[in-house]
């Protein structure tokens, strides 16, 4: 073999080996990078797609309720067609529940006016029906043989139905298109498509129920999946997620192909890039060993035709070496496109990983830099690197009243206000230094923002409840305290909630739950306070509270007790007051404070009220019917009792009872009235025209001010334990309390002493001149038939023992 010959076959190896494990390395690693960017934008997506239905299904529903309360009220709503028209409601109806006969109905469309409800259909939508709740049906065909879902309420014997075209979804899913064949499909809850890019499907309403992301949506589930899509006839991946109201599902699927295809195109350049090289590495190799190897093959061809003829003669050799300046460009631009490559990817991860209101990492982010600091590299023996930071604390702010401030301000200072808070907590978390014991390395915490209003801290090393408690009262304070720039918003706190770890876990989802139930504690306990998670503060965040309520109600695991009110002028009971208790199923008997404040500037309020007053009023006629007329108190919270509909459901509850409304004493504290002070006054006059009475309950708690109370219809003023308990401990309090019955007398309020528990204080808050007592002194608080046997006892044992300890009590 010539030499030659060897030499480009050694070099032919040398270069092309290496440079085909390169590209093929170079396309696996875009794979893998491709998929994981998909996953993270498809999840995105749906989500997104899925929070537009989520807030479409809320004001369904809200509309709703307002056109079918209104209708069986027999009152207009202002704008209803410019509303119906907005959500795609083309008609509304009453129907009788048992004949389908349609009773009263809104059309915005006049031509058709249905009379009759066919069976099938009634039959249902009749099982779709409850009462006090609203819910869907699955995409069924309408009028005009379009599709359409159903909304559905029962009203004692009538059914109210939403006829909603389903133009709203087709759209929606339109708005979502990217690639060749990526798109976004919409199921019911049954898994039939409300909306596809194929419209022979959507008008078909086919069902895609067995496709296996559509059956975790079913299931509630939010996450990624690869399938097989029978519409593309390919392997897809999907983010997906399902709208928890409604049970509506969420699919952003994309062929496996596309992905694959788009790696390929994004290689190509780097491809080429390396073919060029090669073929330029090639050309330049091939005329470097020609002018190498052409000296050497004279000389032996020389040398062998000498030998032959044994006659010496000059060989000729010349070299002649080539330029390589087009290789040394090929380098240059290859390094361009490097360093071009890597701008463009660190862009890319700043976006995906960072806040963009206040440039902090975002809850992605935050999780990974969790995730590093739980599960630390191990050096060449196996040990952990830095072994004092396998332990720490994560830390979760909530700013309090930050709604406030967007609605007052507006969301321009709201993210001027976040940016602030932001910058306060980097203040604070670079006065804090770790150091391990080996490096003598400071640790900077890690502050993240990972939703509107919470931020998040996660510092490494820092142990030790006496330095915890330093480092968050640090932040406690320094949020507290007003910022310079924006002297308009004076007030300014934040909830705190601390999570340590190994101790309280070692995964991100723990750790982040356990921190939400510390904070939650600490706005339970007032606000503007930090608690670090124990196992007695609880096990349920807010949102799982809130969730597990819904369910108590309609799985019958709350029931109500009753505490007598003692009037101190006629030595009887005049009355009971409802408190509502929760016997959980896992953790058995809730305290009320553990789990109402979680619920209370919530929607679950409503309906919990709306419970407690149902029941209430069901157990009264039960009293009723055993000969004991007694008054009935219940308590509001705030968010329930300025709802638009509170008092039409307050009517409607009354008249299904057969309740009489002046036998009804509402609860409400100062809050309640204070917060929205325009619209509880309106609420106010209304139940006082209709006969109810009003209690303003935990008066003296807070801040009270009876020159507001005067102007406003209140029947009640219940003087707080703490008042009353203090009136006995301190001459102030005492004509504090003095002075707040007489004004309340002189305003023509009756008032209620709570919480007597012993015999002193139910004489002292007589003498005082209160015109009830409750406490337990009297009776602890009771269920239905305890109290029913409570009130029966005979005049000569029960009645008389009880006069007996009042004449006590009172001298």
């Amino acid at each position: 073999m010539r030499i030659r010959n060897i030499l480009i076959l050694t070099f032919l190896i040398a270069t092309l080996v290496p440079s085909v494990i390169f590209g093929w390395w170079s396309y696996e690693q875009g794979v893998k990078r491709e998929f994981s960017e998909v996953k993270d934008r498809h999840l995105l997506l749906a989500e997104n797609l899925g929070r537009a239905l989520d807030r479409y299904n809320i004001d369904l529903v809200a509309a709703f309720e307002t056109i079918t309360g209104s209708m069986l009220a027999k009152q207009e709503v202002p704008n209803l067609s410019l509303l119906m028209r907005r959500l795609n409601m083309d008609r509304v109806l009453i129907v009788n529940r048992s004949s389908g006969k349609v009773l009263s109905q809104v059309d915005i469309d006049q031509k058709a006016q249905p009379k009759q409800i066919s069976e099938t259909k009634l039959k249902n939508l009749r099982s779709l029906g409850f009462q006090g709740w609203t819910s869907f049906s699955g995409v069924m065909e309408g009028s005009g043989g379009k599709n359409v879902i159903f909304a559905v309420r029962r009203y004692q014997g009538k059914l109210a139905i939403g006829e909603i075209d389903t133009r709203y979804f087709v759209e929606l899913g339109k708005s979502i298109s990217f690639g060749k064949k990526g798109h976004a499909a919409i199921v019911d809850q049954y898994g039939t498509i409300l909306a596809h890019p194929l419209p022979s499907w959507v008008a078909a309403r086919k069902s895609i129920a067995k496709v296996s992301a559509v059956k975790r949506m079913m299931n509630g589930e939010t996450g990624i999946q690869q399938f097989y899509s029978p519409a593309l006839k390919g392997d897809m991946i999907a983010g997906f997620t399902t709208v928890k109201r409604s049970g509506w599902g969420v699919m952003i699927p994309q062929p496996v192909e596309e992905i694959y295809e788009k790696v390929y195109q994004n290689n190509k350049s780097i491809l080429a890039a390396l073919g060029i090289g090669l073929s330029l590495s090639f050309a330049f190799a091939w005329m470097l060993i020609s002018s190498l190897a052409a000296p050497l093959e004279t000389l032996a061809t020389a040398m062998n035709r000498n030998a032959k003829k044994r006659k010496l003669s000059q060989t000729g050799i010349r070299s002649s070496l080539l330029p390589i300046k087009e290789l040394v460009d090929f380098h240059n631009n290859y390094n361009d496109m490097v360093i071009n490559v890597s701008e463009a990817s660190k862009q890319l991860e700043l976006a995906a990983y960072h806040d963009t209101v206040t440039g902090l990492p975002n809850r992605a982010r935050f999780q990974q830099m969790v995730c590093e600091a739980l599960n630390p590299e191990l050096d060449d023996t196996g040990q952990t690197a830095e072994k004092d930071l396998a332990c720490g604390i994560l830390v979760l702010i909530d700013l309090d009243n930050f709604k406030e401030i967007n609605d007052t301000h507006g969301h321009d200072v709201g993210d001027e206000f976040l940016r602030a808070c932001a910058s306060k907590l980097l203040a604070v978390s670079q006065r804090v230094e770790v150091f391990t014991d080996d490096s003598k390395q400071a640790i900077i915490p890690s502050v993240a923002r990972i939703g509107g209003d919470e931020f998040t801290i996660l510092v490494p090393g820092l142990v030790g409840d006496v330095k915890i408690n330093v480092f968050l009262d640090s932040l406690r304070r320094e949020l507290s305290e007003p910022t310079p720039e924006m002297v308009y918003i004076s007030e300014c706190s934040a909830s705190i909630g601390c999570a340590r770890y190994p101790e309280d876990g070692m995964v991100f989802d723990e750790l982040i739950k356990r921190a939400d139930i510390a904070m939650y504690h600490a706005k339970k306990r007032g606000k503007n306070r930090a608690t670090i998670y124990s196992k007695e503060i609880g096990s349920l965040t807010s949102a799982e509270i809130r969730r597990d309520v819904l369910v108590a109600i309609d799985e019958d695991q709350l029931f109500l007790e009753y505490q007598p009110k003692i009037c101190t002028k006629r030595k009887v009971i005049s009355g009971v007051e409802a408190l509502v208790r929760w016997n959980h199923p896992t953790l058995g008997r809730l305290p009320p404070d553990l789990w109402l404040p979680a619920i209370s500037n919530s929607p679950v309020i409503g309906k919990l009220g709306e419970w407690v007053l149902d029941q209430a009023m069901r157990d009264h006629r039960k009293w009723c019917k055993a000969g004991h007329d007694i008054g009935l108190s219940v308590n509001i919270g705030s968010k329930h009792f300025i709802a638009p509909e509170f008092v039409y459901r307050l009517k409607e509850t009354t008249r299904r009872n057969g309740f009489k409304a002046e036998l009804l004493d509402i609860e409400v504290t100062e809050d309640a009235i204070f917060a929205s002070e325009e619209r509880a006054a309106g609420v106010l006059n209304q139940l006082h025209d209709l006969g109810y009475s009003i209690s303003i309950d935990d008066f003296g708690k807070g801040y009270s001010n009876i020159a507001r109370l005067a102007k406003l219809p209140v029947d009640y003023i219940k003087i707080d334990r703490s008042l009353v308990v203090g009136a006995l401990e301190n001459d102030r309090t005492q004509k504090i309390m003095a002075s707040t019955i007489s004004m309340a007398d002189a305003l023509g309020c009756k008032t209620v002493a709570e919480g007597a528990e012993t015999l002193e204080q139910a004489e002292f808050v007589t003498n005082m001149g209160a015109n009830m007592i409750q406490g337990y002194y009297f009776a602890r608080p009771m269920g239905h038939k305890e109290l029913l046997e409570w009130l029966d006892k005979p005049a000569n044992d029960q009645v008389q023992t009880y006069q007996e300890a009042l004449q006590t009590a009172f001298g």
